[in-house]
Parts: structure tokens; sequence; C-alpha cells
């Protein structure tokens, strides 16, 4: 029973970080206007990989992308100014900016290249988590290895 009880309480503490990482998944995704197979396959694996995320139930994580998508779609603007409020919401814990970008690396990279679309999307990601850059940088050579 308390095992059951300290997962709940997991679940609810991570769920704010979920929130963001599908978000940004999914602005990363649609930022060269194609959402591909293979980087709905690398979100996926991240959440597979995650602890962090690892507590949930796939298909809510995927059901919040899937419903980050559509909002995009139907209108972008506000679709994107609700994903970069979600990702800032979600950011709060120490490292866990870092962590959504080196996500986002990992979404990108998902197809073989990374578009400048994409690169561009990380900048604006990186701006409203008030993170350099060269976060982007470092994120791409950590996954190299």
């Amino acid at each position: 029973m308390f095992e059951r009880l300290k997962q709940e309480l997991e679940r609810h503490r991570q769920r704010p970080f979920l929130e963001a990482a599908m978000a940004a998944c999914a602005l990363m995704a649609s930022a060269d206007d194609e959402v591909s197979f293979s980087e709905r396959t690398r979100m996926d694996a991240v959440l597979e990989s995650l602890a962090e995320l690892r507590i949930f139930d796939p298909h809510v994580a995927v059901n919040l992308f899937n419903d980050r998508l559509e909002a995009l779609q139907v209108d972008r603007d506000d679709g994107r100014a609700a994903a970069f409020e979600a990702i800032r919401r979600g950011a709060t814990a120490e490292g866990a900016g870092e962590l959504l970008v080196r996500i986002c690396v990992a979404i990108s990279l998902a197809d073989g290249k990374f578009a400048t679309s994409e690169r561009a999307m990380l900048g604006l990601i990186c701006a409203s988590l008030n993170l350099a850059p060269t976060v982007v940088d470092e994120a791409q050579a950590a996954l190299a290895t």
C-alpha cells in the first residue's frame, strides 16, 4: 500500500515535467512541418529511458504529445504559447531545463538531420528557459558520445 502511495506522489510531482517534455517534443517534431515516424519512435525511447518519465503510462504521454500537436495545427500561435508555458512550468527543478534541451536534441536528430527550423526552435526553447544557446551544442555533443 505504501509503495503505491509513493508512486502516486512521484507521478504527481513529476507531472509538470512530463507535460513540459511532451510540449517540447511536439514543438521539435513539428518545427519542420513534418512529424516523422522516427521522431515518434525517439519520443517513445525517451519515455522508456528517463526515470522521471518512466513512472507514467506511455499512453498518457503520447496523448499529451498528440494534444500538443493538434493544438499547434488548430492555431499555431496559441498552440506555441501554451507549449512554451508548459515548458516553463515543468522546468523549475535544478537541471530540468538542460534535460528538456537534451530531449529536444534527441528528437531533432531522430530523422538523421538537424534542420534549420529545429535549431531555431531549440533557440526559442532555450530563451524561454533562460538558458544559453551553448546548451544545445553541449546536448548535441553529449548525445554523440
